[in-house]
């Protein structure tokens, strides 16, 4: 196990960050992102979205008709929250 895991490499966020100030410097593009998400229905309420590389699923608890099969949305905004 990595003795790093769960510390910010503080050297390597501060490199970032630096970064990202040179870049907002240049003018407005430098804060400019884009993020797209691609949905597909897959069946009754399980739903893939492919993000950038990444493909994800959601779904809802078999209590709300849901398969049960992937966390709900409720769950990744909270999880979000926490990121």
């Amino acid at each position: 196990m990595s003795e790093t895991r769960g510390r910010i490499d503080l050297p390597k966020f501060r490199e970032v960050h630096k970064e990202q100030r040179e870049r907002a410097k240049a003018g407005p593009e430098g804060y400019t992102l884009v993020q797209r998400a691609v949905i597909r229905l897959v069946e009754d309420q399980l739903k893939e979205a492919r993000v950038g590389e990444y493909t994800i699923q959601c779904d809802e608890a078999k209590s709300r008709r849901g398969g049960g099969k992937a966390p709900s949305p409720l769950q990744y905004f909270v999880a979000a929250a926490g990121f």
